[in-house]
């Protein structure tokens, strides 16, 4: 999997295959927070960490 370092949430979202709805079910996030936290208007690191968590990243 590559992630480029422009929008890294968005890339990890569509390199999994997961579309917003899917990933908002998956993580428990609304749709409209991953919206956010995509283009960089949410910056929180526990989000950005279940987002990782559901999409089978594991923490390094």
């Amino acid at each position: 999997m590559n992630i480029a370092p422009q929008n890294p949430i968005a890339d990890l979202r569509k390199a999994t295959g997961y579309g917003t709805e899917q990933l908002s079910l998956i993580s428990g996030l609304t749709p409209l927070e991953i919206m956010k936290l995509e283009s960089g208007e949410l910056v929180d690191p526990a989000k950005i960490a279940r987002l990782f968590a559901a999409a089978g990243m594991k923490r390094v």
